[in-house]
């Protein structure tokens, strides 16, 4: 066998080496895709957390607003878990510390439905019923503090497992925390129509 010594190529050690330095490469853009999800996903829960609790915190003051009567019934303040109560024609059931699941009537956290007699505020199901929070959503404090004409509304929105939250219903971080977001609103509003 003959030996040339001016043939060309890779030695064993520079095929190593740049093996090592392409798969560090490769570790690092991974890790770098890996973040940009979890980033996009944290994201789009807050978002979405956020809008809800705005939603639902719209739909609570518009009500008071423009509604001819003030509200009645059981209306939520600290210590109070659940309850029912109405603004006008709509009827507002709530439950603390309970996860929004695909059925209404099994699991909701804050509902609302239209009344067809104002008077029938405490009268049974009514039907249909909205949900004001989305699917895996906690209504974690809600009260309304009624001062004359005005009305102080505060709320705290949870989106996740109970394992995901604190004692106070906020995010604990670390893993899986892409899937944890808490909103909270306070709001002031006072009735316009008597």
């Amino acid at each position: 066998m003959k030996y040339l010594k001016n043939e060309k190529g890779f030695t064993l050690l520079e095929l190593l080496i740049s093996t090592t330095v392409f798969s560090v490469i490769l570790l690092l853009c991974t890790f770098g895709l890996i973040q940009v999800g979890r980033n996009y996903y944290r994201g789009n829960t807050i978002s979405r957390t956020q809008n809800a609790t705005r939603s639902a915190m719209n739909t609570l003051t518009q009500s008071i607003q423009f509604s001819g009567s003030a509200p009645q019934g059981t209306l939520p303040d600290d210590g109070i878990s659940s309850g029912t109560f109405c603004i006008g024609s709509l009827r507002y059931d709530y439950k603390l510390n309970t996860q929004v699941e695909d059925n209404i009537n099994k699991d909701y956290a804050l509902k609302t439905s239209k009344l067809d007699n104002a008077a029938d505020c405490n009268a049974g199901n009514p039907a249909p019923q909205t949900e004001l929070l989305g699917k895996g959503m906690s209504l974690r404090e809600f009260s309304i503090v009624n001062s004359g004409n005005d009305y102080t509304i505060t709320m705290l929105v949870a989106y996740g497992d109970n394992d995901l939250l604190n004692d106070n219903g906020l995010c604990k971080g670390g893993a899986g925390s892409q899937f944890c977001a808490t909103s909270s609103l306070k709001s002031t509003v006072h009735r316009r129509l008597k």
